[in-house]
C-alpha cells in the first residue's frame, strides 16, 4: 500500500450539445488509440449521471516526465454536462506526511506547473482526436474566438483543478482561515483545492478513489466553466472597445450562453441528487472556493456582454439602414435623370446633334450634383 497518494483533478471547460457512447476507439495521431468506456458518478444516488471515461496512463507516462514522482494513473473523465475531469495520480518517493499544510501547497503548486505545460499538447491532441472521431457532438466555442471547425484546444486560462492527498488517518491541519464547514465522512478541507481524504490510497482502488473526490471535483468543474464563459465574455468586450469587426453576433452569444449556464445548472444539481455526506462535502468545497461569488461576477459580466453586443447590433442595423437608404437616394436621381432624358427626347425630337449632347450633359451634370448633395447629406445626418 502506498503511503500517500497525490491526485491532481483538472477540470477543463468544453462545451458540447451531446456524448455519443458508441464510439468505442479514438485514435490520437503519433500517440496511439484510446477506448472510452461508459460509466457513472458514483455519488449520484437518485438519477444516474453518466460518464464516458478513458484510461490516458501509458501515453501519460510516454508524454510526461516528473523528477521523483511516478504517474501511477492518469484517467479522463468525460462529463455529460459541459466539463471533461483529467485525473493525475502520483506517487512521491519523499514522505509527505513530514510536510505541513503550507509546504504541501507549494509543492502541489510546483508540481501542477509542470504537469500543465508537459501535458498541454497531449491533452489537446486527446481532445481533438476524441472530437474527431465523434465523440462530442458539436463543439460550442464563444463567439469572437475561433470557429467550432477551428477548435484546437481550451484555453488554459480557464482550466482549475483541485489537489488531493489519500493518507491512512492523515495528519495534517488545516489553515486556520478555512471556515469551519460540516463535511461529509473522511474528506478534510486542508485550504481553498487542497483536500485530504481518509482512505486506503493503493492505486488499485483508483476508480474507488475516484468516486470519493466526485464532490469537491464537480465543484471545481463548475468553477471552471464560469471562468471559461467569463474569459469568453472579456475577449468579445476587448473587441468591441477596439471596434474590431469580428464574428460578434447577438442571437450566436446567446446561443452559447445558453449552452454555458444549462452545463452549469446541470451540474448544480449535483447539491441535489448526491447522497447525503458527498452532498455536504459538495457544498463544502463551494463555500471554500467561492464558487457562489464567481457565479455572480460572471452572471454581471456575461449580461454586460450581451448588452453590448446588441448595442453594437443596432448600431451596426443603423450603419446598414444609412447605406441602404443613400442607394435608394442614388437610384431614385439616376431614375430621375433617365425620365428627364425622356422628357427632353420627347419634347425635342429635331434638334441638332450639339444640342442632343449638351441636354444630355446638363442631366448628367445635374444628376451627379443631385447625388453628391444627397449622399453628403446622408452622411452628416448620421454622424
Amino acid at each position: 500500500m502506498t503511503d500517500v497518494l497525490h491526485v491532481q483533478t483538472r477540470a477543463y471547460p468544453l462545451h458540447y450539445t451531446s456524448l455519443d457512447p458508441a464510439v468505442k476507439r479514438v485514435v490520437v495521431p503519433g500517440r496511439g488509440e484510446l477506448y472510452p468506456v461508459p460509466g457513472t458518478l458514483g455519488t449520484v444516488a437518485y438519477n444516474s449521471e453518466e460518464t464516458l471515461d478513458v484510461d490516458l496512463t501509458d501515453i501519460a507516462r510516454a508524454a510526461v516526465s516528473l523528477p521523483e514522482i511516478t504517474i501511477v494513473a492518469c484517467r479522463i473523465r468525460i462529463l455529460a454536462a459541459g466539463a471533461v475531469l483529467v485525473a493525475y495520480a502520483l506517487a512521491h518517493t519523499a514522505d509527505l506526511r513530514t510536510l505541513d499544510v503550507h509546504a504541501l501547497d507549494e509543492l502541489d503548486a510546483a508540481i501542477n506547473r509542470e504537469l500543465r505545460e508537459a501535458d498541454r499538447a497531449m491533452l489537446r491532441d486527446v481532445l481533438a482526436g476524441a472530437r474527431q472521431s465523434g465523440l462530442f457532438r458539436q463543439v460550442v466555442v464563444p463567439p469572437g474566438g475561433a470557429a467550432a471547425l477551428d477548435w484546437t484546444e481550451v484555453d488554459p486560462r480557464a482550466v482549475r483543478y483541485n489537489c488531493h492527498f489519500i493518507a491512512d488517518r492523515p495528519s495534517w491541519s488545516p489553515d486556520r482561515r478555512v471556515p469551519t464547514l460540516v463535511l461529509g465522512a473522511h474528506c478534510q478541507i486542508l485550504l481553498p483545492y487542497t483536500y485530504a481524504w481518509d482512505a486506503d490510497p493503493s492505486p488499485e482502488r483508483f476508480d474507488d478513489i475516484l468516486t470519493m473526490l466526485e464532490p469537491a471535483d464537480i465543484a471545481v468543474a463548475q468553477q471552471s466553466v464560469l471562468v471559461g464563459a467569463g474569459l469568453g465574455g472579456r475577449r468579445i468586450l476587448t473587441e468591441l472597445a477596439c471596434g474590431t469587426l469580428g464574428r460578434l453576433e447577438g442571437p450566436e452569444f446567446r446561443r452559447f450562453l445558453d449552452g454555458v449556464w444549462a452545463d452549469y445548472h446541470r451540474l448544480d444539481a449535483y447539491r441535489v441528487e448526491s447522497g447525503q455526506d458527498h452532498r455536504a462535502t459538495y457544498i463544502a468545497a463551494r463555500e471554500t472556493i467561492g464558487l457562489d461569488g464567481t457565479h455572480e461576477r460572471a452572471e454581471k459580466l456575461l449580461a454586460h456582454v450581451n448588452a453590448s453586443l446588441l448595442a453594437e447590433s443596432s448600431l451596426r442595423s443603423a450603419r446598414l439602414d444609412g447605406r441602404l437608404n443613400r442607394v435608394a437616394a442614388a437610384l431614385t436621381v439616376v431614375a430621375s435623370a433617365a425620365f428627364l432624358l425622356d422628357i427632353a427626347a420627347f419634347l425635342l425630337p429635331n434638334v441638332s446633334g450639339r444640342m442632343r449632347m449638351a441636354t444630355v450633359s446638363g442631366v448628367a451634370l445635374l444628376a451627379v450634383g443631385m447625388l453628391a448633395a444627397t449622399i453628403f447629406w446622408s452622411r452628416r445626418t448620421e454622424r
